[in-house]
């Protein structure tokens, strides 16, 4: 089953007020693509719940619940990165400001798709 985030106005600005640290533009960008699958692996008894992450138009790239966040946060990096999104943001400081909000909207995003549990 493939979903689709269809956000509507109020979650829009209730994630804007969230998040008054985040990039838009980006966060925008992000969630026009994302699609997000769900399958069971496992069986009746132990069930495997695998959630799949992939971005309309930008095949090849893509994550599931089974990678740490880490993993999942520097696959979208790479992928913004490779499609001339953003620039390279490890050759920046830790504490610069455009790096920490890329950072930031990349992380508001991977806990809007998958929440922790």
């Amino acid at each position: 089953m493939v979903r689709k985030f269809l956000i509507t106005e109020d979650e829009k600005n209730n994630i804007s007020s969230q998040h008054s640290e985040i990039d838009g533009k980006l966060m925008n960008f992000l969630l026009r693509r994302v699609e997000k699958k769900e399958r069971n692996v496992g069986d009746e008894e132990h069930p495997i719940n695998v959630i799949e992450i992939y971005f309309r138009e930008l095949p090849g790239y893509g994550f599931n619940n089974f990678r740490n966040r880490k993993e999942m946060e520097r696959n979208v990096i790479e992928m913004l990165y490779e499609n001339d999104t953003i620039d390279n943001i490890f050759e920046l400081e830790e504490t610069n400001p455009k790096r920490v909000k890329i950072i930031k909207t990349i992380r508001a995003f991977l806990n809007f798709i998958m929440p922790k549990k």
